[in-house]
């Protein structure tokens, strides 16, 4: 038992401590303090001033895209462990040692990359999409874990500051980063920017049209929910599907081929994958963007051969699903049908685009669902991918490096990725190949979650 004085002591404390705390809670408050947040918020009408600069700027590889004084006002801090980190049902925090562990294991010429400074542009890419978002709005919500558009700003202004120093010192990322970690490991696969054999004019050999955009395509709310839609004497229906557009010809004659393909499979696997590089026939290539979709759900066409009997489980590749189709032209359309999901595109001279609107950067881009992880966050990652030599896959090897999510796509939903591996088709066996699971690594400020 503790003795009378040692009673008096505490209710001595009993009473002072609530002032004390009240004190502290103040200091707080107050702008200056440390713990206060001196990272303001983007108004709304600065970020769609932003958005209109982004639209008619280049966004070549190499070109710097942040607007000048993105980053030049963040400065380092000395920050210590925050005594309560938050989890949720998706994401736990790696323990200082484990951050640091994680850490070391990157290893950047697994994804071609020389130097972290050649993250530089990636991640400014990144930065101004996050900044053109409502900054005290949640990028992402789970019960116990939830951050601001302003935290996913934080964390890639705070990486950019760390960019030229990390070389020499690499744990950095860990002494400056919460790492969270997936309780699931997400499935990841592969994708990439085809190339195909095309031309902007209809010419002998080339006879299956690339559609741009439709006029009367249109998105907004329909019964509730947001929709892809066209009205019809003056009625809302459902956009037409692929058996509308290319088996029943319903856009045909409305001038809306941006160019012809010579294989209409080729042009069913470009929709895939939301883009690619025509090859012209004087030998030049010209570059076809995403869009706009119909709106339906997808449905992959090796699984629709399947399920009709067609192929065999086991075979269900692109190549299987070729030479099926070389040996039943005649069936060809009415199978894809069966997806009736479509893509329009529009012509353009820039690289592949995300879904942030911003070029891809192959090894580094990650196509996931918004609802997985916020478009511009900054991941770690582990995988073993496809070893390729002159365009065949010889073997595996390990990634594990620094991610950026950029993209999303019609089928990656829940806990998946799918990493952009580049341009070209002697990239298409190493894209085509990735099924594994992968290990990957949420990069938070610490200083964003200290000071929200």
């Amino acid at each position: 038992m503790k003795s009378t004085s040692d009673k008096s002591f505490f209710r001595r404390w009993a009473g002072i401590f609530p002032a004390l705390l009240c004190v502290l809670c103040l200091t707080a408050c107050m702008k200056g303090s440390p713990f206060f947040s001196s990272e303001p918020s983007t108004p709304p009408e600065s970020a769609a001033a932003s958005q209109s600069d982004n639209a008619t700027r280049a966004d070549g590889p190499g070109v710097s895209l942040c607007q000048p004084g993105v980053t030049d006002s963040l400065t380092l801090r000395s920050v210590g462990e925050t005594l309560r980190l938050p989890a949720c049902d998706l994401f736990f925090p790696l323990s200082a040692s484990e951050g640091v562990e994680s850490s070391a294991r990157i290893n950047l010429a697994s994804q071609g990359l020389k130097s972290w400074t050649c993250l530089e542009g990636p991640v400014q890419r990144s930065l101004e999409y996050a900044l053109n978002m409502p900054q005290g709005r949640a990028a992402l919500t789970r019960p116990g874990l939830s951050l601001t558009w302003a935290q996913v700003v934080h964390s890639l202004k705070e990486f950019l500051e760390l960019l030229p120093q990390l070389d020499k010192d690499p744990e950095l990322l860990a002494r400056r980063f919460v790492w969270y970690g997936m309780r699931k490991k997400p499935l990841m696969t592969g994708y990439y920017t085809p190339e195909i054999q095309a031309s902007l004019e209809r010419i002998p050999g080339y006879d299956y049209p690339i559609y741009g955009v439709p006029p009367d395509l249109r998105y907004g709310m329909v019964r509730g929910r947001r929709a892809f839609y066209r009205v019809e004497r003056g009625r809302v229906r459902p956009y037409y599907d692929r058996g509308d557009v290319d088996v029943r010809g319903v856009l045909g004659g409305r001038g809306l081929e941006i160019a012809w393909a010579k294989d209409p499979i080729d042009v069913f696997y470009m929709q895939v994958e939301g883009g690619g590089r025509l090859r012209l026939p004087d030998g030049t290539t010209r570059n076809v963007l995403y869009g706009a979709k119909n709106g339906y759900g997808f449905k992959g066409l090796g699984h629709i051969l399947y399920t009709k009997g067609l192929l065999p489980w086991g075979r269900l590749s692109k190549s299987a699903v070729r030479d099926y189709f070389a040996k039943h032209p005649e069936q060809m359309f009415e199978l894809m049908a069966e997806n009736r999901s479509y893509v329009f595109f529009r012509l353009e001279d820039s690289p592949a685009e995300g879904a942030i609107g911003k070029p891809l950067t192959p090894m580094v881009s990650l196509a996931t669902d918004r609802e997985l992880l916020p478009l511009g966050s900054l991941l770690a990652f582990e995988a073993e991918i496809p070893r390729s030599e002159n365009g065949r896959n010889v073997g595996k090897r390990k990634v594990a490096g620094i991610g950026l999510a950029q993209d999303s796509g019609t089928a990656i939903r829940g806990s998946r990725l799918d990493y952009y591996i580049g341009e070209g088709n002697m990239v298409e066996s190493v894209a085509n190949n990735i099924m594994t699971e992968a290990t990957v690594y949420l990069l938070i400020s610490k200083e964003a979650l200290i000071n929200g």
